[in-house]
């Protein structure tokens, strides 16, 4: 038995043996094996510049840019007689809201304004079509960039709630039509001249010729004024009805001073008028100021009036004073419409 287990293992040993050369010369050829060289950068361009030079390469290089030559011209183009097209239909309505009285003139302002927002619009919607247009005659795959704006819309719609905010603001101030370009309006503390309103911001123009960016988001309250002025009327108190056709000519005389002084502060006034009632007179003048100088109502008019008729020695009534206040005779009324469906004013 034991034997038989000697000459196993020596059976083994001896095929062991056998077999080292062949694991040996394995070894031996593995060693000598030498991984391939990576292309050199001459090789590299000598491949590019093979493919470069053959004929269906050229083709196709060819076809993209006349492709891309023709979608920039086309664009530009279209862009160029939109664009003209715009300007020349708001150049004619300005100028026919120059020429325009009071209610028309409004209706014409809200044109304009819309007509520059459709502008503004439109030039964004040419110039991104032709971007898309441009990429694909290029021969660039369009879908994954569309799926990528979607995406960064999406992200931007997140990220940017002031923006969004201001557009929808911007979107239902012009839909309701709440002011127009031309208007003068005020927004908080900024009194001025509507410049252009766009659907994120409003241009405000302030009497200093500054301008101020408004988010159309953080507007919370405006003033619109329909005209560029406000109503007053100057009230002087005379002690005797006999100074009054004196109390007329010097008052009138002032204003005329005034008007010419403050050319753009006092918009206009109109002659003065005599008010007799319980045996009292006085005389009024009405008068109209740019909107916010309130000062010049209130202080200089007043003041040069009392100056003026204390020179010509016209007297005031005892215990009473040159008084302004809002002249609601110019006031529009209200008309409604009763169950007979005829209108009455209030």
């Amino acid at each position: 038995m034991l034997s038989r287990s000697r000459r196993a293992l020596l059976a083994i040993l001896a095929q062991s043996a056998a077999l080292l050369p062949t694991l040996a010369w394995a070894q031996e050829e593995q060693a000598e094996e030498v991984p391939p060289a990576a292309p050199d950068l001459a090789d590299t361009m000598g491949l590019w510049w093979a493919k470069l030079h053959r004929p269906e390469f050229l083709v196709r290089i060819a076809d993209a840019l006349l492709s891309t030559l023709t979608v920039v011209i086309i664009t530009a183009i279209i862009y160029f007689v939109v664009m003209m097209l715009f300007r020349r239909a708001i150049v004619q309505v300005e100028r026919q809201t120059e020429e325009a009285v009071p209610p028309d003139r409004r209706r014409k302002q809200r044109i304009v304004t819309v007509l520059e927002l459709v502008r503004s619009v439109t030039r964004w919607v040419i110039l991104i079509t032709a971007v898309v247009w441009v990429l694909a005659a290029a021969g660039m795959d369009i879908r994954p960039v569309l799926a990528g704006a979607g995406v960064l819309g999406l992200a931007v719609g997140f990220g940017a709630q002031n923006l969004v905010r201001d557009i929808v603001s911007g979107f239902f101030m012009l839909l309701e039509g709440q002011y127009a370009v031309g208007d003068y309006v005020q927004i908080a503390a900024n009194f001025g001249m509507v410049e252009s309103i766009g659907m994120r911001v409003t241009v405000l123009k302030d009497l200093d010729n500054q301008r101020h960016y408004l988010p159309n988001g953080t507007i919370a309250a405006v003033t619109v004024y329909e005209e560029p002025f406000v109503n007053y009327l100057v009230e002087v108190p005379l002690a005797t009805r006999e100074h009054c056709d004196r109390a007329v000519e010097v008052i009138g005389d002032m204003a005329d001073i005034l008007g010419r002084q403050y050319e753009r502060y006092l918009v206009y006034h109109e002659a003065p008028v005599t008010v007799t009632a319980d045996g009292e007179a006085v005389v009024r003048l009405p008068i109209a100021v740019f909107p916010t100088q309130d000062w010049l109502a209130n202080e200089v008019i007043p003041a040069s009036i009392r100056d003026a008729l204390a020179g010509a020695e016209v007297p005031l009534r005892e215990g009473r004073n040159v008084r302004v206040f809002m002249d609601l005779s110019r006031m529009p009324e209200y008309h409604y419409s009763d169950e007979s469906g005829e209108d009455e004013g209030m």
